[in-house]
């Protein structure tokens, strides 16, 4: 996250100050940590696992209105039997029911970058390490999450017409292969997943359509 170094410069002197920074209280309780700098702005993120499923927990218990350790009963083991036999069909299904845990209200007006975040979020829940938006000497990446075996990078394509899901798929794979998303420097074995989601709103003539559609391998 990028944050204008203003916002954590002042010197907090009681918790009662109406001015105090509160990306500077999380930063010097330690939940927050500076990543990079540039002249103007900061560039922070959660510090390690722990803090990262600890702050999943938060945000799936705001947005599902459920008991977080329930949520991780129900996803953790069956997600992890889906990856650990490469049954992306088993890992679509388990998405689909992650996306439905949202409100209508919410996933409605949910962009690109909020259905990657809601997978972070949960898979960080899960206990995989997650993060967003690698950068290599091509380009970005959506998603990586890896477990003690396995490195997963994840391109979204996000369509609002059911009927251009083939074609999406095959840009995402295409994408993850012009811009080696897969060559990278680890001892764990690299899987890459093009994944398509369709947010797709009513008409007259059909209900509307909200659903992981696609999750493929990429060879």
């Amino acid at each position: 996250k990028r944050t204008n170094i203003a916002a954590l410069s002042p010197t907090i002197t009681s918790i009662e100050d109406e001015d105090f920074p509160f990306f500077a209280i999380l930063y010097q309780a330690g939940y927050f940590t500076i990543k990079k700098t540039e002249p103007d702005f900061l560039f922070v993120g959660l510090p390690n696992k722990e803090v990262k499923k600890a702050f999943a927990e938060l945000v799936i218990e705001k947005l599902t209105n459920k008991d977080a350790i329930a949520v991780n009963d129900v996803y953790k083991d069956r997600i992890a039997d889906a990856l650990a036999h490469k049954d992306f069909t088993a890992l679509k299904d388990e998405f689909n029911k992650i996306l439905n845990e949202f409100s209508y209200e919410s996933v409605i007006s949910f962009k690109e970058y909020a259905f990657r975040d809601v997978y972070k979020v949960m898979l960080q829940l899960l206990g995989y390490n997650t993060y967003t938006e690698y950068q290599t000497a091509l380009g970005r990446s959506d998603l990586c999450f890896e477990d003690d075996r396995r490195l997963y990078i994840c391109e979204f394509k996000v369509i609002s017409k059911v009927d251009s899901v083939q074609e999406k798929l095959a840009k995402a794979k295409e994408q993850i292969r012009e811009k080696k998303y897969g060559l990278r420097i680890t001892d764990k074995e690299v899987i890459t997943l093009a994944i398509v989601i369709v947010n797709e709103n009513a008409s007259d003539k059909q209900k509307p359509m909200r659903e992981v559609v696609a999750i493929e391998e990429v060879i």
